[in-house]
């Protein structure tokens, strides 16, 4: 049974939902990386991506000057360098170095793959439309890596708050 809430009350019931650190480089060669919250899969033929991206933000600018980028599932160990990524600004800090995150490079685009993550997938950017106060940056899949390790649980925001946890995919 259901009972009318406001919209608020309702959003709280959304979690656990997926995290994803973007990484980007821009034409200077300068590796970015970006926690991305709002993102889904767009298309299954060809696999494309759409992410929520604030326009105001570094991330933002290096895909729309490049038209590419990387999604990267990080795991359950990786919280800190998840957080630190969500809230630096990279036009102002190296966040890849800050967090300490292992990068290494992609087969088809120039944006890093981050070696720890459970899984990375290499995109080129489609499209961006803004149908609300938010963008959103659409991206074929072009490559896809994943760790070695397949017991790696993915890192998922369980609560709001930001706060994170580890989530076994089935």
């Amino acid at each position: 049974m259901q009972r009318h809430v406001d919209i608020d009350k309702a959003i709280e019931r959304k979690y656990p939902e997926q995290v994803v650190l973007v990484t980007s480089r821009g034409k200077d060669g300068k590796p970015n990386v970006m926690a991305v919250g709002w993102i889904c899969v767009a298309s299954g033929e060809p696999i494309m991506f759409i992410l929520g991206i604030d326009e105001d933000s570094h991330t933002f600018e290096l895909i729309r000057e490049t038209k590419e980028f990387v999604v990267a599932y990080p795991h359950e160990f990786m919280k800190d360098e998840t957080l630190i990524a969500g809230s630096c600004h990279g036009d102002e800090v190296d966040k890849i170095a800050k967090a300490g995150l292992n990068t290494q490079s992609a087969k088809k685009v120039k944006a890093p793959l981050l070696s720890d993550a459970v899984a990375n997938f290499e995109c080129e950017m489609i499209d961006i439309i803004k149908p609300g106060d938010c963008a959103l940056v659409i991206g074929k899949v072009v490559a896809a890596h994943v760790n070695t390790d397949p017991l790696l649980k993915r890192l998922c925001t369980v609560d709001k708050g930001h706060e994170l946890a580890g989530v076994r995919p089935i």
